[in-house]
């Protein structure tokens, strides 16, 4: 089932908590830097050949990304949203480095595994 946007909030703690009082940063639920990384992801997820949707609100380990590729229901791409280091990360790439990465780093890989 494709991601809407705008999502709905929730009433899930945050994983690393807030660095104030509402949510700002690019890893912090529901702010408007979190949402709008999470929607260029998975429009660059969808547009490669993904399925992706979100998971883990309220989790230790906060929110992620899941994504099966193609016609299986094997999951190849898994990237969590809340993680501080992780979101950065994806911040820092163009839409252009982020395909690339997603290629080699994830689908790339496919060819190897069993």
């Amino acid at each position: 089932m494709p991601i809407a946007f705008p999502r709905e909030k929730d009433s899930e703690p945050f994983a690393w908590g807030l660095s104030g009082p509402y949510p700002a940063e690019v890893w912090e639920r529901f702010s408007p830097r979190y949402e709008a990384q999470l929607e260029r992801l998975a429009r660059i997820l969808t547009d490669m050949g993904f399925d992706p949707w979100v998971g883990g609100a309220g989790s230790e380990d906060g929110e992620y990304v899941r994504a099966p590729y193609g016609e299986s229901d094997r999951i190849v791409f898994f990237h969590h949203l809340e993680d501080p280091a992780d979101a950065r990360f994806i911040a820092a790439l163009s839409d252009a480095e982020l395909r690339q990465w997603i290629k080699t780093t994830w689908l790339d890989a496919l060819q190897d595994a069993p």
